[in-house]
């Protein structure tokens, strides 16, 4: 059925969609929910975290899992009913119209080139724990572009590629954060737990916020849904298994550190899990941590370099994005053009580092980046609504009578989790939606012009 949204049908570009190759398969789609979900926030986000709310923490944990549940639902429903590339922007566009998609599109992309800096300062935040060059930001700038290039490289050069390295990061990342938080059972507490909210109730809101940069990913899956084999049903089963997958480690790795240390010695270090294996298991235990956060991040931003230029491939090529960025590399397949384009902007952000503390940039920038994913999630909700009523026959019988339910739910949970940023990240959000108006009102003349020379 056609209609606004079938990507394979709409845009000037649209024909470069069957040159897509399906190169990830249902292992490295798992992976590739785990790894956008579990990189660098669950290394900084405890300190933060501890600062903001103390052990009522993991309360914070508890409302965002209940919320992502339902969250990961309309997007297996979605991904499942819609399994073209641009995922979010798509499920908008066929709801809402244009206007939507290009919001969405552009919130979505925003929010991972955003986020792909704050990767990127994790990472030196890191590597100065082994390395202490990578403490002067001159020397962390460059670090963070070798790596940032390095990985929008590889993706270029295939999303095999791509989807190998995040199977192999997954691995690798999600050792040392089992091993941490076994080895800190014996040291398990409930006198840790008190005072249980030292900042008093209202910082639930804030925590809430905070904790959901943990969850931003799971929907990433239905971004590159075109390159992934057998799409809709391994879209599907990969959501599911990610999301709960992910949740567990959350919990184990949160559960142990809250009860092990007190909420004053995690708050006010950009790298509190090598901190806590240093004060528990010695430098050796801190260095094995911190090479598996240098992994996980790399990870991450593997996964998210992958996405980003998805999106912005998508969108382009739906006609609601500069035309050149739909272009696909003659010999991999990929789209070379938008790879390097949000690379260069993630990487320029990187210039933040220079204006003040690591864990003060990355709180910013985790807060930014996920106020502009939440209202592009927000808005798939909505979608989901309509599309129940429009086109039932999209969806199983089961589906059309919970999704009502959870989407609903979901997407109360995301103005929730909006409102606890604050209010210059709302006010700076406001503006982001803006941001893509002028192109849009552009656009729209263009095509009147073309229809009255056409006619």
């Amino acid at each position: 059925m056609a209609g606004p949204g079938d990507s394979a049908t709409n845009g000037p570009a649209a024909s470069a969609s069957a040159r897509l190759i399906r190169g990830l398969g249902p292992l490295a789609t798992t992976a590739l929910v785990v790894g956008n979900m579990i990189g660098s926030g669950i290394y900084v986000i405890p300190s933060s975290l501890a600062d903001t709310a103390g052990p009522l923490g993991l309360v914070a944990w508890a409302i965002n899992t209940a919320g992502y549940l339902c969250l990961t639902a309309v997007f297996a429903d979605l991904g499942g009913a819609y399994p073209v590339s641009g995922g979010l922007q798509a499920f908008a566009r066929r709801a809402f119209g244009d206007l939507a998609g290009l919001e969405v599109g552009f919130l979505y992309w925003l929010c991972a080139v955003i986020g792909n800096a704050a990767f990127l300062t994790a990472f030196v935040g890191y590597l100065a724990v082994l390395w202490a060059p990578a403490e002067d930001p001159t020397v962390a700038f460059f670090v963070s572009q070798a790596l940032l290039w390095g990985l929008t490289l590889t993706n270029l050069v295939g999303v095999r590629f791509g989807g190998a390295i995040q199977v192999v990061t997954v691995v690798c990342k999600l050792l040392p954060l089992l091993l941490l938080s076994f080895a800190l059972l014996p040291s398990m507490s409930l006198a840790h737990l008190e005072p249980f909210a030292p900042k008093g109730w209202g910082s639930l809101l804030p925590a809430v916020s905070l904790v959901s940069w943990l969850f931003i990913g799971m929907e990433s899956v239905t971004v590159p849904a075109e390159e992934i084999r057998g799409a809709g049903k391994t879209i599907r089963r990969s959501v599911y298994t990610g999301f709960v997958l992910t949740s567990a480690i959350y919990l184990l790795v949160l559960g142990s550190l809250t009860l092990s240390v007190p909420a004053s010695q995690l708050a006010d270090s950009a790298s509190p899990l090598a901190a806590v294996a240093a004060l528990h298991f010695g430098e050796t235990a801190a260095t094995l941590v911190t090479l598996g956060a240098l992994i996980s991040v790399a990870g991450i931003l593997n996964g998210w370099v992958l996405v980003t230029s998805r999106m912005a491939y998508a969108t382009a090529r739906d006609g609601l994005a500069p035309p050149f960025l739909a272009t696909l590399h003659p010999r991999f397949k990929t789209p070379a053009r938008a790879l390097v384009v949000t690379a260069a902007l993630s990487g320029a952000l990187v210039g933040l580092y220079f204006s003040g503390s690591t864990l003060e940039i990355y709180n910013f920038i985790a807060l930014l980046s996920t106020a502009t994913a939440l209202v592009a999630i927000g808005v798939s909700c909505a979608a989901q609504l309509v599309l129940l009523r429009r086109e039932p026959e999209r969806f199983t019988p089961r589906q059309r009578r919970r999704a009502p339910f959870t989407a609903t739910l979901a997407l109360l949970v995301v103005v929730l989790m909006i409102a606890g940023s604050g209010a210059m990240i709302v006010a700076l959000t406001a503006g982001c939606v803006l941001l893509p108006l002028p192109f849009y009102a552009l656009g729209r003349r263009g095509e009147k012009g073309a229809s009255k020379d056409r006619v």
